[in-house]
């Protein structure tokens, strides 16, 4: 597959417009990473003690895919976890939580947040030992600081508390497993799932520049295996959540707001709630096409102008509805953790490709999803 002007870092698409074969392909490599990363006992004992503390129980393959999402966040950032981001992350994710109160609180705190990924988030130092528990909770305190991993940091401090209460030999050494898990999933995900991310770094050097100062840094700079955790975590989440969304009497479909094919100030779509209602103003706009598919199947479909707000900020019961949340690779795993966290019981169709101005594209280009995997949750998501 070769690089595209319209996909800056990944396509799942093939020559013929397609995402079948990439579907076919995360499918069969996600049963082999499941079936890898069961080999280790401790997600077991994990569970165990998920259970004893009375802590909300999850699917055990969630549990392995947060042991591998430990490996792979140690191998990428762990030169840049210095001394005093335990204490950076607590300062910088609070003022985060500052974000949603104005607009111009948003752009204050998008500014620190840009400046603190340029310079102190950035900085590296060679690493040479292996994971410990004190340095892998100098990671969460950096994943904390970065902004991006809100939820990722969140459950992986459930880890740490839980490899606190081992002796230290047995903890270290669910650690440096873990890691090594990582290595292995880097090189058989670039195999498997290599081609759909042939842009990732080419993206990186080419926007280097652009990036400097800018909130959405570290985002945009992510390393091509964090996409392919993406794409993994995804198949496993929607698996998990399948029965709950199939049960689930209520269903909506989140839609990112590039897949319109009209600019803001041309679309006529309404505000309802965290997001907007399309009003059909261009039968040629993809947020038409699914608003009318989802009518068929009685499912409400919002627009939603930014992951961060796609689903407000008051909890719902568990069980009342399920979602079917599109979006790009990198927010796969976050957004289903975010998703079930207030409530709701996620699946997650694909955008082909990333275009939207705010991260990936200059003037943003119009996306686009495999309207048959939508129709078929939908579906199946009839009760």
């Amino acid at each position: 597959m070769g690089e595209r002007s319209d996909a800056p870092t990944y396509s799942l698409t093939g020559e013929d417009g397609g995402a079948d074969q990439y579907y076919t392909d995360v499918a069969v490599f996600t049963d082999e990473v499941l079936e890898k990363l069961h080999e280790d006992q401790s997600i077991s004992k994990f569970s165990q003690y998920i259970a004893l503390r009375k802590l909300e129980v999850w699917d055990h393959n969630i549990y392995a895919l947060e042991l591998l999402m430990i490996g792979v966040l140690w191998n990428v950032y762990s030169s840049r976890a210095t001394a005093g981001s335990v204490y950076m992350g607590k300062l910088l994710s609070s003022l985060y939580a500052l974000r949603s109160r104005s607009q111009e609180a948003r752009r204050v705190v998008d500014r620190l947040k840009g400046i603190a990924g340029t310079s102190v988030l950035a900085r590296r130092r060679h690493v040479d030992e292996r994971i410990q528990l004190h340095s892998f909770a100098k990671l969460l305190g950096w994943l904390r600081a970065s902004g991006e991993f809100e939820q990722e940091s969140r459950r992986l401090k459930v880890w740490l508390d839980f490899l606190r209460g081992l002796p230290e030999k047995e903890s270290e050494g669910i650690l440096q497993r873990a890691v090594r898990k990582a290595v292995w999933f880097e090189r058989r995900s670039l195999e498997c799932l290599g081609r759909y991310t042939s842009n990732v770094d080419t993206y990186i050097e080419n926007n280097r520049q652009r990036l400097r100062w800018q909130e959405n840094r570290i985002f945009c700079s992510r390393n091509r295996v964090e996409y392919h955790l993406n794409m993994v975590g995804a198949e496993i989440m929607n698996q998990v959540f399948y029965d709950g969304f199939h049960a689930a009497p209520g269903k909506i479909v989140f839609l990112p707001i590039c897949m319109r094919n009209k600019t803001a100030g041309k679309c006529q779509a309404v505000q309802e709630g965290p997001g907007y209602v399309c009003r059909r103003c261009s039968k040629t706009c993809r947020v038409q096409e699914v608003t009318a598919l989802a009518e068929v199947y009685s499912c409400k479909v919002l627009m939603i102008p930014h992951a961060s707000t796609a689903f407000g900020q008051e909890r719902i019961r568990v069980g009342e509805v399920g979602i079917i949340g599109v979006a790009c690779v990198l927010n796969l795993i976050s957004g289903g953790y975010k998703a079930r966290e207030m409530g709701y019981l996620p699946q997650c169709v694909l955008l082909h490709y990333s275009g939207c101005v705010l991260h990936w594209h200059r003037e943003g280009i119009e996306t686009s999803i495999d309207m048959e995997r939508l129709e078929r949750s939908l579906r199946e998501g009839q009760t």
